[in-house]
């Protein structure tokens, strides 16, 4: 009995030790480089947005925060390098829209596999048609999507099951349409889907709407709706969901910084001030401005409880798709 005392008294005292040293570890960081890895390659939305940030951060915090582009499989391989790395602060991510992998058996990652620290930026998704196509409002488009799901060939911008046709498919859902019988279309990204609409092929486009200025200034595209809870700046003619059907359904692409599940709550309160003030700078403002891209800034308590909202929204949706 002596014995587990002493072993009970010696493990309370080593806890004890170790909360002044995870709170200095916190205080000093950061003392080397941190690694920014982003899951998309370079010269992309994702590439654009992080080297933003990492230049305010590397200003306000005196180190290097290089930024590492891994994004093979789909960014898989980016996300299981900085989640399975030393929860210490010295390397941190990308965190966007991820269910899907894990839905679709592709990979295993859970809302408790990140630590989510903020999320700095938001890009609604949008819907678009040829400038010539017989719907020229969201309800009637609806409407027809509802009347015969299967009659449309809708385009992703990419892989499926992510960012811009979730919201989509989740307002179809609302909306009282057979999810399960519609054409979702892959793309080799969003451009080539515009092309595909403008020459005939493709119905339906999801993707953002900066994506479509060129089209759009040529009078080959027309955006019906942008899936926002306000009008976006790069293009307020362009009416919010809620605003063409009387429901609002939000949703689209999201970026934030993560690290590995456990780390230190103080470290975390440090990166998550860091985050918070270089989305203000003007720099940064500017730069996320001059290319279309949304400040939308959660802080670590918001983001952890949006990532699970996402990977059950993300589920009923693909459920939805499946004919479960």
């Amino acid at each position: 009995m002596n014995r587990l005392f002493t072993l009970a008294l010696a493990t309370t005292a080593l806890l004890g030790s170790m909360a002044p040293l995870a709170q200095a570890q916190a205080q000093d960081w950061p003392e080397r480089p941190v690694q920014l890895v982003v899951v998309a390659g370079a010269g992309g939305g994702s590439d654009y947005t992080f080297r933003l940030l990492a230049a305010e951060l590397e200003a306000a915090l005196g180190q290097p925060f290089p930024v590492v582009n891994l994004a093979q499989a789909s960014g898989i391989v980016g996300y299981t390098t900085y989640t399975s790395s030393p929860p210490d602060g010295y390397t941190l991510g990308q965190l966007s829209p991820i269910a899907q992998f894990t839905l679709l058996g592709q990979a295993n990652f859970q809302p408790e596999s990140f630590t989510a620290i903020a999320q700095f930026n938001a890009d609604p998704s949008a819907i678009h048609v040829s400038a010539d196509s017989e719907y020229q409002d969201l309800g009637t488009l609806i409407a027809a999507i509802k009347a015969d799901p299967s009659a449309f060939n809708i385009s992703c911008g990419g892989t499926c099951n992510a960012s811009w046709d979730i919201p989509f498919v989740s307002m179809l859902l609302g909306e009282g349409v057979d999810v399960s019988k519609i054409n979702l279309i892959p793309a080799q990204g969003s451009a080539a889907a515009l092309q595909e609409l403008a020459s005939g092929g493709i119905d339906i486009v999801l993707c953002s709407i900066p994506e479509t200025t060129a089209l759009k200034e040529a009078g080959v595209v027309k955006t019906l709706a942008v899936m926002s809870e306000d009008r976006v700046a790069i293009d307020d003619a362009i009416p919010t969901v809620k605003e063409a059907i009387g429901t609002s359904y939000v949703g689209g692409t999201w970026r934030g910084v993560a690290g590995p599940a456990g780390m230190d709550p103080a470290l975390v309160s440090k990166i998550e001030a860091a985050v918070a003030d270089a989305v203000q700078q003007d720099r940064f403002v500017k730069g996320m401005e001059d290319r279309g891209f949304g400040i939308a800034y959660l802080g670590h308590d918001d983001f952890t409880a949006f990532l699970g909202e996402h990977f059950a929204q993300t589920e009923q949706v693909l459920n939805a798709l499946a004919g479960k």
